[in-house]
C-alpha cells in the first residue's frame, strides 16, 4: 500500500487485497514509488539508525548489505537516534525500529518525508505483535519484511500485492512464503532484492541532482573517493561507522494516512 503525507508512507499489510490476481509471468518490473528518491550529486551513503532489538540486528544488517549492490547507493547501519515505541524520524537518514505496535494490520511500515520533492528522512517500523507469532516468527519472513521496507525507503514500490501467486524472487513482491520452500508460491526466494529492483533503482538514481544532503555524502562517513565501487566492496561499509558532523534537523508535520 502507498500513502503520502508531506510525507509518504508504505506498508506491508497482513491480509492480501481481495479480488486482485496477476500472473507471475507478467510481473517483471519493480515500480518506482512516484519517482521519490534521495537527491544526489554523487554516490549516496545513507545511514540507518539501529533502534531494533537484538533479534532484528542481523536481518537489518543483511538487508542493508544486499541493497548496496545497487549502483551509487550504500547503506550504513549505525547507532539509533530514536525511541522504538514512537520511532520518530531524524533529518538526513533512516531510523529503523522494532516494537510491539499492536494489531495494526501491518508487519512493516515505512514513512518517507519529502522536501523539495526529494526524500530527506525516513522511518522503518517492524511490528513484533505479528512478527513474534508462529506464522511470521521465522528467518525468511523477517528478512523479507525488513528488506521490503528498506526498498521503500529508497523509493521503490511493490511489484504486486497478491500473496497467493508465484514468487518472482524479490522482497518487493508480496507472498505467503518468502522462503520458497512450502510449495504455496513456487520455489523462488522473496527475502532479498531481485534484478528488477536494481534495474529500477539504477533508473531512479541515474540522473545527478543539483543538491545532496551532507549526511548522505561519502565524505561525511570518512571516505574520500568519488568513484563508484564494485558491488562487492559495499559490504565493507555496512557494519557501521560513527557519523562525522551533525545532521540538520527540521520539524515536519506528517499528514495522516491509513493502510
Amino acid at each position: 500500500m502507498r500513502k503520502i503525507r508531506n510525507l509518504a508512507t508504505m506498508c506491508i499489510p497482513i491480509v492480501a487485497l481481495a479480488g486482485i490476481a496477476a500472473p507471475a509471468a507478467a510481473v517483471t518490473v519493480t515500480p518506482s514509488w512516484n519517482g521519490y528518491h534521495w537527491a544526489r550529486t554523487g554516490p549516496l551513503m545513507i545511514g540507518i539508525g539501529d533502534n531494533v532489538s537484538s533479534t532484528w540486528d542481523s536481518y537489518l544488517t543483511t538487508a542493508a548489505t544486499k541493497w548496496t549492490a545497487a549502483n551509487n547507493i550504500g547503506y550504513v547501519v549505525t547507532t539509533g537516534k530514536s525511541t522504538p515505541s514512537t520511532c520518530g524520524g531524524v533529518f538526513g537518514g533512516i531510523q529503523a525500529c522494532s516494537y510491539n505496535y499492536g494489531a495494526t494490520g501491518w508487519l512493516g511500515y515505512t514513512y518517507v518525508w519529502l522536501s523539495g520533492g526529494f526524500i530527506v528522512q525516513a522511518t522503518v517500523k517492524l511490528n513484533d505483535y505479528y512478527l513474534s507469532s508462529s506464522k511470521y516468527n521465522n528467518a525468511a519472513y523477517k528478512q523479507f519484511v525488513v528488506c521490503q521496507e528498506l526498498g521503500h525507503a529508497l523509493g521503490l514500490g511493490h511489484i504486486n500485492t497478491v500473496t497467493t501467486d508465484l514468487n518472482v524472487g524479490s522482497c518487493m513482491d508480496y507472498t505467503n512464503d518468502p522462503s520458497g520452500t512450502k510449495g504455496t508460491n513456487g520455489a523462488l526466494v522473496n527475502s532479498g532484492p531481485g534484478p528488477s529492483d536494481f534495474t529500477e533503482l539504477n533508473t531512479i538514481y541515474a540522473k545527478l541532482d543539483s543538491t545532496q544532503l551532507t549526511s548522505t555524502k561519502w565524505t561525511t562517513w570518512g571516505y574520500e573517493a568519488l568513484e563508484v565501487p564494485e558491488p562487492s566492496a559495499w559490504a565493507m561499509f555496512i557494519m557501521g561507522f560513527g557519523v562525522i558532523g551533525s545532521a540538520m534537523r527540521r520539524r515536519r508535520t506528517p499528514a495522516t494516512a491509513t493502510c
